[in-house]
């Protein structure tokens, strides 16, 4: 029985691996927006507001472990709020609607290099 089954789920497999390409992120502009948003009103205005402060820390962290990676100093300065990472997101989301679509880390990278540029810095 399973040597009949084997070459089955072969099959299944190889189609789940070449199936419909996934988007750039697991989490569109459009989702972390429509959370960041949530009202107070909302009964999961807390659990949406953690959410949407702990998706942009997490990828602010991401980013400059990447750039520690690659021995370079954060651009955001060390003395900046996750609530001020918070608004500087959401009000690049309310001003670029249009590329709410895209994935959602790259968008928290646009809107805190837009917020605070990196000057051009020499590896350490």
């Amino acid at each position: 029985m399973i040597k009949k089954t084997l070459p089955y789920l072969a099959t299944i497999a190889a189609v789940g691996l070449f199936s419909s390409p996934a988007e750039a992120g697991f989490y569109s502009g459009n989702e972390l927006y429509k959370v960041c948003k949530t009202e107070r009103d909302d009964p999961d205005y807390f659990e949406k507001t953690y959410e949407c402060v702990g998706y942009i820390a997490g990828a602010v962290d991401a980013f400059n472990t990447t750039r520690e990676a690659n021995k370079l100093k954060s651009c955001i300065p060390g003395n900046v709020t996750i609530s001020q990472l918070k608004n500087v997101t959401i009000d690049f989301l309310q001003a670029n609607p249009v590329d709410r679509k895209n994935s959602a880390s790259a968008l928290v990278f646009t809107a805190t290099r837009k917020a605070w540029p990196c000057s051009k810095q020499k590896k350490k």
